[in-house]
C-alpha cells in the first residue's frame, strides 16, 4: 500500500510549457528565440498561407515536401532532402507517425493547431510544438507551446494582443444577434474582419489573455470530445467514401473531398450554412486546396442544428 495523505505526487515532465496569444506568435517565438533562424526548413506543401508569410517575414530558408491526398507523407523521400528542421502538421487531430530515431539529428516542429492538448508521444530529441485554441474552441485567442528546447521567452510581451479585444467584441455581437435579435449580421462580420486585419499585421509576440486562460480552465474537454466523436462517427457512416480524416486522436472537423467543392459550398451558403475551407490556396500546388471542405463538430451547435447540416449536405450530394 502506498503512502496516503499529504500533497499528491506528480511526475515532472521533461518539457517546458509556455503560452502566447496565437499559433502565429508561437511559431514566431521559435523562429526568433530558439537559435534556429539560420537553418534550413522543410515545410509541407499543404498548409495555411500564414505559415509561409511568417517564414518569409523572418527571412528563413525553406523548401517543401509532398503531402498526399490522404494527408500522409513519405518519410523516406523526405530524408533524401537537405534540411535541418522538419515542420509537421498533424492534420485535423491525427498525429503523423514518424520513427523518432530517423530525426535525432534534426529539429521537429509539430503544428498541433487541431489539438487541445498533446505531448511528445514519439519522443523527438529536439522538439517544439504548439496549438491554437481559437481554431478549435470558443476562445478568442491563445496558444500553448511545449518543447524540450531552450527558448528565449523574454520575447513574449506580458500584455494582450491588439486583436484579442476586437475578436471578443465580434463574438459578443454575434451572440446577441443569434440569441437576442440585436445588431445585424454585418455588424459582427465587420468586427471579425477588423480582428483578422489586426492579427495579420501583428508581428510582436504577446502572452495569452488571462480571461481566456480562465475560460480554458472551465471547458469540459472530455464531454466535448465525446459529443464530437459521436458526431464524427455519424458522419463517417454517411460519407465514408468522401472522408479524408477517418481517424484521429482529437476531434474538431470532419473533412471531405469533393470534386465540385466550390459549387457545393455555395449551395450550403444559400441555406445559411458556412463551412470552412482548410485552407485557401497558397503558393504550392496541392490538389487538397481545391477539393476539401470541413464540417465542424463543435458542441456549441445543437443536435437539431447538426442534423440540419447533415440533411442539407445529403440533399446536395
Amino acid at each position: 500500500m502506498r503512502v496516503i495523505g499529504g500533497e499528491l505526487e506528480m511526475k515532472i515532465s521533461d518539457y517546458k510549457s509556455y503560452f502566447t496569444d496565437s499559433g502565429r506568435s508561437s511559431l514566431r517565438l521559435f523562429l526568433r528565440g530558439s537559435g534556429n533562424a539560420e537553418k534550413k526548413y522543410l515545410l509541407p506543401d499543404f498548409f495555411c498561407a500564414v505559415i509561409e508569410n511568417i517564414f518569409k517575414a523572418e527571412g528563413v530558408n525553406y523548401s517543401f515536401y509532398r503531402v498526399n491526398q490522404d494527408l500522409t507523407f513519405n518519410i523516406d523521400e523526405i530524408l533524401k532532402e537537405d534540411f535541418d528542421v522538419l515542420y509537421i502538421i498533424n492534420y485535423f487531430g491525427k498525429q503523423a507517425k514518424v520513427e523518432s530515431s530517423l530525426l535525432d539529428n534534426k529539429v521537429v516542429i509539430e503544428d498541433n493547431v487541431f489539438f487541445f492538448n498533446y505531448d511528445n508521444n514519439l519522443n523527438y530529441k529536439n522538439w517544439f510544438a504548439f496549438n491554437s485554441f481559437r481554431k478549435i474552441s470558443k476562445l478568442s485567442s491563445g496558444s500553448m507551446i511545449k518543447t524540450n528546447l531552450k527558448i528565449n521567452t523574454e520575447l513574449i510581451k506580458i500584455s494582450d494582443a491588439p486583436f484579442h479585444h476586437l475578436k471578443n467584441i465580434a463574438k459578443n455581437i454575434k451572440y446577441e444577434y443569434i440569441n437576442n435579435n440585436l445588431y445585424t449580421e454585418q455588424d459582427y462580420l465587420e468586427k471579425f474582419n477588423e480582428a483578422e486585419e489586426s492579427i495579420n499585421i501583428q508581428s510582436d509576440i504577446f502572452t495569452m489573455n488571462s480571461k481566456n486562460i480562465s475560460l480554458l480552465l472551465s471547458l469540459n474537454i472530455n464531454t466535448e470530445q465525446e459529443i464530437k466523436k459521436k458526431r464524427f462517427k455519424k458522419l463517417l457512416n454517411l460519407f465514408s467514401d468522401e472522408c479524408i480524416n477517418k481517424e484521429g486522436q482529437y476531434y474538431s472537423y470532419f473533412v471531405i473531398s469533393i470534386a465540385n467543392r466550390d459549387e457545393f459550398r455555395k449551395k450550403l451558403m444559400n441555406d445559411n450554412i458556412f463551412l470552412p475551407i482548410h485552407w485557401p490556396k497558397s503558393t504550392t500546388h496541392n490538389e487538397l486546396y481545391s477539393n476539401i471542405i470541413s464540417i465542424p463538430l463543435f458542441e456549441g451547435y445543437s443536435d437539431l442544428e447538426f442534423s440540419h447540416i447533415i440533411d442539407k449536405i445529403k440533399g446536395i450530394k
